[in-house]
């Protein structure tokens, strides 16, 4: 965007979205916003009771969640997000497993791309963006 373009106002009511599911049982999201240069983004994530992030894995930049709904835990660690919760994971943090013990809603937000390669949970390219 250049600095000659007219600034646009968005507004999106996240009832009217679908769910996106993806490769990964359980997990779906509505994707908000999205910047194609830097693949910083901002979306809703939903994970399903019982399911979760399978491995361990590390992040290409920040990633910052705020928990809307339900309780997700980092197994190894036992760091809890419940309502209110806001949790953020350095850029190249190992971190992971997760598990949802309930239903668990999360806006997610990352500062560019999600990941430095795609990890071995997701079965396409699109999944890890």
């Amino acid at each position: 965007m250049s600095f000659d373009e007219p600034l646009r106002e968005l507004l999106l009511q996240t009832e009217d979205l679908n769910w996106v599911e993806k490769s990964l049982d359980g997990l779906s999201h509505k994707m908000l916003w999205r910047d194609p240069e830097t693949e910083a983004s901002i979306a809703l994530v939903r994970f399903e009771k019982g399911s979760g992030i399978p491995s361990e894995h590390k992040h290409a930049s920040n990633q910052f969640m705020f928990c809307l709904s339900g309780r997700y835990v980092y197994v190894p660690t036992g760091v809890t997000l419940t309502k209110g919760s806001f949790y953020w994971n350095p850029k190249g943090c190992v971190h992971g497993p997760t598990l949802a013990e309930e239903t668990s809603v999360l806006l997610e937000v990352y500062d560019g791309p999600h990941y430095p390669e795609r990890p071995s949970f997701y079965d396409n390219d699109e999944d890890a963006r």
